[in-house]
Parts: C-alpha cells; structure tokens; sequence
C-alpha cells in the first residue's frame, strides 16, 4: 500500500470516529476500503489533484451524513429541549424577581429602591 494510501486511510479512520456508532460499526470497514478504493481511482486519473478531490468528497460527507444523524438523536434533542424548558424556567423567575412594582401586604409601606 502507497504511503499516502495509509496515510489518508489512517486519517479518514480518525473521522470516522465521529460518525454514529450505527453508522460506523456495522458499515466502517466497507466506508474505509470503498475511500481507500475511490482515492487509488482518483490518483490514477487526476494526480495530487485527484487526492485532494477525494478528501474533499470525505471532509464534506462527514458534514453531509454523520452530523446530520448526529443532530436527529434522541439523546440530543432531550438535551436540548431541556435547556430551553430550564432556560425559559429560569428567565421568567429572574423577570418576577426583578420587577419593579413587587406586590407587597397592603399595610406595609412600599419602599421604592430604583430611583
């Protein structure tokens, strides 16, 4: 295998890290052999140019597949609807905790401190 195969191999196995596990365990061996495959084809008909134009094709699949299955997890979309539950939670007590007419007993005297 050329140097430059292992090496692209190497760091195209290094992304693949990042995908989902049901993506990249039952399909990673298969994604990494047809890269492997595409960039010996691509050097073979363009050069230097063809490699980069196989990693480029790479770089934006990850951008394309794996973070896109990334955001449509169910872990994700709790996590994130729960910062905004406790967002908005907490921006209305601060809003209560802040107002600037607070309803106090009718018999004690209202103290006016925002002059």
């Amino acid at each position: 295998m050329p140097r430059y195969l292992r090496y692209l191999s190497f760091c195209y196995r290094a992304v693949l890290r990042l995908y989902p596990a049901d993506l990249r365990l039952p399909y990673g061996d298969e994604m990494t052999m047809a890269f492997q495959q595409f960039v010996r084809d691509e050097y073979a008909r363009a050069g230097v140019r063809g490699i980069a134009r196989a990693s480029g094709y790479a770089f934006r699949e990850f951008f394309t597949v794996a973070l896109p299955r990334h955001l449509m997890s169910d872990w994700l979309i709790a996590a994130s609807l729960s910062l905004v539950i406790t967002s908005g939670v907490l921006g209305s007590l601060v809003g209560i905790m802040t107002e600037r007419n607070p309803i106090v007993h009718p018999n004690q005297p209202v103290v006016n401190l925002c002059r």
